[in-house]
């Protein structure tokens, strides 16, 4: 093959690319009145639930094993990262033209792409890569759901609080408390490579971030609160 021309799966990449654009246009041709951040959102929203349905049932969490995790991938595994190699590359790119000062979450969109390389280089990291992605995105759906409420006027309402509150337990209790065993593992494991433990680390680290950020946020809204309530 000629130096100048692309391989299948950067051809696949650019595809998975184009049909997030795609839809950042269609949401943003449905809805003119919206904000930027609000198309950017939906967008988001479906990759968030899609990407969390069908992550959970390729991981298989309940009979997760070093077997399932070496086994060799599948088309559909395959599918599922370049499909969401896109969205990271297209938020990445959102990100920079909309929010460029937040770096946390540059950095996190950062990771997450790489990450995606990396699993699309290998032959049997399907089930891991899935089982990574159903870990970061299960909260996303909540996140999101959290903003829109805020967005259209239902910040102080029953529902929000309740969206609110199981998304920082979610959170927390998956990045600060079950990331943190996961990490321990996969550093411990002798079938994943050295590439696997790094990006797994480094997504951890973001993570971090992230819980810190959270708690911050956490402590402040709600201590003003039972403060005021006193």
């Amino acid at each position: 093959m000629a130096s100048h021309e692309l391989s299948t799966a950067s051809l696949l990449k650019l595809c998975s690319f184009a049909f997030w654009g795609w839809s950042y246009i269609w949401v943003t041709n449905a809805a003119p009145k919206k904000s930027p951040e609000w198309h950017s959102r939906m967008v988001t929203l479906l990759h968030g639930s899609i990407a969390t349905l069908v992550g959970v049932h390729q991981c298989g969490i309940t009979s997760v094993d070093q077997c399932r995790l070496t086994m060799k991938i599948s088309y559909g595994e395959y599918a599922l990262m370049l499909w969401s190699w896109g969205y990271f590359a297209f938020d990445l790119l959102w990100c920079l033209v909309y929010m460029s000062n937040s770096l946390v979450i540059l950095a996190h969109h950062l990771t997450a792409l790489i990450a995606v390389n990396i699993y699309l280089s290998k032959a049997y990291a399907g089930c891991t890569f899935a089982c990574t992605l159903a870990l970061m995105e299960i909260t996303n759906p909540f996140l999101q759901t959290r903003w829109l409420l805020r967005y259209e006027g239902y910040g102080q309402t029953l529902i929000f609080y309740l969206v609110e509150i199981i998304y920082f337990v979610m959170f927390l209790t998956i990045r600060a408390f079950f990331c943190t065993y996961l990490v321990f593992e996969m550093l411990n494991s002798d079938f994943l490579d050295m590439d696997e433990k790094i990006i797994s680390v480094s997504l951890y680290i973001v993570s971090l971030i992230l819980v810190y950020e959270i708690l911050s946020y956490v402590t402040y809204k709600y201590k003003n609160k039972i403060v005021r309530g006193i």
